[in-house]
Protein backbone atom coordinates (compact mmCIF):
# COMPACT_ATOMS: atom_id res chain seq x y z
CA UNK A 1 0.00 0.00 0.00
CA UNK A 2 2.96 2.50 0.72
CA UNK A 3 4.57 1.79 -2.52
CA UNK A 4 1.29 1.96 -4.64
CA UNK A 5 0.53 5.38 -2.78
CA UNK A 6 3.84 6.98 -3.86
CA UNK A 7 5.11 7.14 0.13
CA UNK A 8 8.47 7.11 0.28
CA UNK A 9 9.72 5.19 3.01
CA UNK A 10 13.02 6.21 5.04
CA UNK A 11 14.99 4.67 8.40
CA UNK A 12 13.38 5.78 11.36
CA UNK A 13 16.73 7.29 12.29
CA UNK A 14 16.92 9.40 9.30
CA UNK A 15 14.03 11.44 10.41
CA UNK A 16 15.70 13.93 12.81
CA UNK A 17 18.05 14.97 9.35
CA UNK A 18 14.57 14.86 7.20
CA UNK A 19 13.14 17.32 10.05
CA UNK A 20 16.00 19.79 10.05
CA UNK A 21 16.44 19.62 6.54
CA UNK A 22 19.14 17.92 5.76
CA UNK A 23 19.86 15.94 3.10
CA UNK A 24 18.30 15.43 -0.02
CA UNK A 25 14.87 13.86 0.92
CA UNK A 26 11.75 13.50 -1.47
CA UNK A 27 8.91 15.81 -0.24
CA UNK A 28 6.42 13.04 1.09
CA UNK A 29 8.21 10.66 3.33
CA UNK A 30 7.36 7.67 6.22
CA UNK A 31 8.79 6.17 8.91
CA UNK A 32 7.47 2.94 9.99
CA UNK A 33 7.55 1.73 13.59
CA UNK A 34 6.60 -1.20 15.36
CA UNK A 35 5.84 -1.03 19.26
CA UNK A 36 6.79 -4.21 21.70
CA UNK A 37 8.91 -6.70 19.63
CA UNK A 38 6.21 -9.65 19.17
CA UNK A 39 6.89 -12.65 17.88
CA UNK A 40 4.41 -12.02 15.07
CA UNK A 41 6.83 -8.91 13.88
CA UNK A 42 8.86 -11.61 12.98
CA UNK A 43 6.67 -13.87 11.29
CA UNK A 44 4.67 -11.58 8.98
CA UNK A 45 5.56 -8.03 8.76
CA UNK A 46 9.27 -8.73 8.75
CA UNK A 47 9.00 -11.14 5.47
CA UNK A 48 6.78 -8.56 3.68
CA UNK A 49 9.51 -5.39 4.61
CA UNK A 50 12.22 -7.43 3.24
CA UNK A 51 10.08 -8.44 -0.18
CA UNK A 52 9.66 -5.00 -0.71
CA UNK A 53 13.01 -4.18 0.53
CA UNK A 54 11.23 -1.17 3.38
CA UNK A 55 13.24 0.02 6.45
CA UNK A 56 11.53 -0.07 9.80
CA UNK A 57 11.95 0.04 13.41
CA UNK A 58 10.83 -2.11 16.26
CA UNK A 59 10.73 -0.61 20.19
CA UNK A 60 12.12 -3.85 22.08
CA UNK A 61 10.83 -4.24 26.10
CA UNK A 62 13.73 -4.95 26.94
CA UNK A 63 13.44 -7.30 30.60
CA UNK A 64 10.57 -9.45 28.50
CA UNK A 65 13.07 -11.05 26.00
CA UNK A 66 11.40 -14.44 24.45
CA UNK A 67 8.52 -13.51 27.14
CA UNK A 68 4.61 -12.39 26.32
CA UNK A 69 2.98 -9.22 26.64
CA UNK A 70 1.32 -9.34 30.14
CA UNK A 71 0.36 -5.79 29.95
CA UNK A 72 -2.69 -6.27 27.18
CA UNK A 73 -4.23 -7.69 29.79
CA UNK A 74 -4.99 -4.55 31.28
CA UNK A 75 -7.12 -3.45 27.99
CA UNK A 76 -8.83 -6.67 27.38
CA UNK A 77 -6.49 -8.69 25.25
CA UNK A 78 -4.55 -12.07 25.63
CA UNK A 79 -1.26 -11.51 26.09
CA UNK A 80 1.31 -12.63 22.94
CA UNK A 81 4.44 -13.90 22.74
CA UNK A 82 7.56 -11.67 22.00
CA UNK A 83 10.97 -12.15 19.83
CA UNK A 84 14.20 -14.01 21.63
CA UNK A 85 17.59 -11.94 21.90
CA UNK A 86 18.41 -14.30 18.19
CA UNK A 87 15.30 -12.99 16.82
CA UNK A 88 15.98 -9.74 17.26
CA UNK A 89 19.79 -10.22 16.85
CA UNK A 90 18.89 -11.75 13.19
CA UNK A 91 16.20 -8.95 12.06
CA UNK A 92 18.77 -6.10 13.26
CA UNK A 93 21.68 -7.64 11.55
CA UNK A 94 19.10 -7.92 8.35
CA UNK A 95 18.53 -4.17 8.19
CA UNK A 96 15.73 -3.29 10.91
CA UNK A 97 16.53 -0.82 13.60
CA UNK A 98 16.01 -1.27 17.29
CA UNK A 99 14.94 1.64 19.64
CA UNK A 100 13.70 1.13 23.26
CA UNK A 101 10.09 0.44 25.07
CA UNK A 102 11.76 0.48 28.27
CA UNK A 103 12.41 -2.47 30.40
CA UNK A 104 9.34 -3.74 31.86
CA UNK A 105 6.39 -1.37 29.84
CA UNK A 106 5.19 0.73 32.42
CA UNK A 107 3.55 4.30 32.13
CA UNK A 108 6.65 6.45 32.44
CA UNK A 109 4.61 9.43 33.30
CA UNK A 110 3.28 7.79 36.51
CA UNK A 111 6.50 6.64 38.19
CA UNK A 112 8.91 9.27 40.04
CA UNK A 113 11.81 10.74 38.20
CA UNK A 114 14.40 8.19 39.54
CA UNK A 115 12.11 5.06 39.01
CA UNK A 116 11.44 6.70 35.05
CA UNK A 117 15.60 7.27 34.72
CA UNK A 118 15.91 3.52 35.90
CA UNK A 119 13.56 2.18 33.27
CA UNK A 120 15.13 4.11 30.12
CA UNK A 121 18.87 4.09 30.87
CA UNK A 122 18.77 0.25 32.03
CA UNK A 123 16.83 -0.74 28.43
CA UNK A 124 19.06 1.44 26.89
CA UNK A 125 21.79 0.02 27.95
CA UNK A 126 20.24 -3.78 27.61
CA UNK A 127 20.01 -3.33 23.74
CA UNK A 128 23.22 -1.86 23.54
CA UNK A 129 24.77 -4.79 25.20
CA UNK A 130 22.72 -6.89 22.98
CA UNK A 131 23.23 -4.79 19.78
CA UNK A 132 26.60 -3.75 20.65
CA UNK A 133 25.32 -0.61 18.90
CA UNK A 134 24.16 2.41 20.05
CA UNK A 135 20.52 2.66 21.02
CA UNK A 136 19.27 6.57 20.83
CA UNK A 137 15.63 5.90 19.96
CA UNK A 138 12.32 4.97 22.63
CA UNK A 139 9.07 4.75 22.43
CA UNK A 140 6.76 5.34 25.14
CA UNK A 141 4.90 2.94 26.39
CA UNK A 142 0.94 3.47 26.26
CA UNK A 143 2.13 7.13 24.86
CA UNK A 144 2.86 7.84 28.60
CA UNK A 145 5.02 11.00 28.23
CA UNK A 146 5.25 14.52 30.13
CA UNK A 147 8.09 16.79 30.23
CA UNK A 148 9.23 15.87 33.36
CA UNK A 149 9.83 11.94 31.01
CA UNK A 150 11.00 13.84 27.91
CA UNK A 151 13.78 15.56 30.80
CA UNK A 152 14.60 11.47 31.85
CA UNK A 153 14.41 10.72 28.12
CA UNK A 154 17.49 13.05 26.98
CA UNK A 155 19.46 12.85 30.02
CA UNK A 156 19.43 9.23 29.71
CA UNK A 157 20.83 10.06 26.27
CA UNK A 158 18.05 9.22 24.04
CA UNK A 159 17.67 11.46 21.03
CA UNK A 160 14.04 10.96 19.46
CA UNK A 161 11.08 9.87 20.90
CA UNK A 162 7.91 9.06 19.67
CA UNK A 163 4.57 9.25 21.31
CA UNK A 164 0.81 8.07 20.59
CA UNK A 165 -0.41 11.41 19.59
CA UNK A 166 -1.76 11.37 15.88
CA UNK A 167 -0.21 13.44 13.59
CA UNK A 168 2.34 14.31 11.04
CA UNK A 169 6.13 15.41 12.66
CA UNK A 170 6.85 18.50 11.60
CA UNK A 171 10.32 20.15 11.47
CA UNK A 172 9.49 22.40 14.55
CA UNK A 173 8.13 19.52 16.60
CA UNK A 174 10.54 18.32 19.58
CA UNK A 175 12.57 15.60 18.70
CA UNK A 176 12.07 13.65 21.87
CA UNK A 177 7.60 13.58 21.38
CA UNK A 178 7.26 12.91 17.93
CA UNK A 179 3.49 11.45 16.94
CA UNK A 180 2.30 9.06 14.79
CA UNK A 181 -0.17 7.78 12.92
CA UNK A 182 -1.06 4.23 14.07
CA UNK A 183 -2.31 0.97 12.71
CA UNK A 184 -3.46 -0.97 15.39
CA UNK A 185 -5.80 -4.29 16.47
CA UNK A 186 -8.83 -4.53 13.55
CA UNK A 187 -7.80 -2.05 11.07
CA UNK A 188 -8.25 -3.16 7.68
CA UNK A 189 -7.18 -2.15 4.19
CA UNK A 190 -9.53 1.01 4.41
CA UNK A 191 -8.91 2.36 7.33
CA UNK A 192 -5.00 1.89 7.05
CA UNK A 193 -5.70 3.50 3.09
CA UNK A 194 -7.42 6.21 4.62
CA UNK A 195 -4.74 6.90 7.27
CA UNK A 196 -1.65 6.88 4.46
CA UNK A 197 -4.13 8.61 2.22
CA UNK A 198 -4.00 11.66 4.54
CA UNK A 199 -0.24 11.79 5.26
Amino acid sequence: MLKLTGQHVIPMSEVPRFLSGEGEYPERCVAITFDDGYENFYQYAYPVLKKYQLPAMVYIVSGELSGRSEWLKEDGHQPQPLMSRERICEVYANGIEIGSHSVTHPRLAQLNADACFQELQQSKKDLEELLGDTVDHICYPYGSFSEEVGQQAAKAGYRVGTTTVKGLALPDQNLLSLPRKAVSFNDGVLKTWKNIHRL
